[in-house]
């Protein structure tokens, strides 16, 4: 998944942009979220993202090879741990991309 959030985040990014990756606990939920400073997405353009064979195309966009498949697939992982991929977006400010995966709660020790 994260494979995946980073190389969108260097394919769709600007030049001389940055990726900015972090991760974060909230009780029993991690988050991992990777923004970058690239072309951004109209809200509608986001809200299609996570569906199979979507690919966003535009004059900026259009060389920029892909299947997909990618993000799709990111969200159905994220939904077998318990999760969520969802990205917040602004056109020409950027994008972040971010996944919550449920924690693996600890083995419980029993005493001999």
């Amino acid at each position: 998944m994260l494979n995946n959030l980073l190389t969108n985040a260097i394919k769709y990014n600007r030049e001389g942009g940055s990726v900015r990756v972090s991760l974060e606990r909230h009780g029993d939920m991690f988050e991992i979220a990777v923004h970058d400073t690239g072309f951004g997405l109209s809200r509608e353009d986001a809200a299609k993202l996570f569906n199979d064979f979507v690919r966003i195309k535009n004059a900026k966009t259009r060389g920029i090879e892909g299947s997909g498949l990618g993000l799709a697939t990111v969200k159905k992982i994220a939904g077998l741990y318990h999760g969520d991929a969802t990205v917040t977006s602004e056109l020409e400010q950027g994008s972040t991309f971010t996944v919550t995966l449920k924690a693996a709660l600890p083995e419980k020790r029993t005493q001999p």
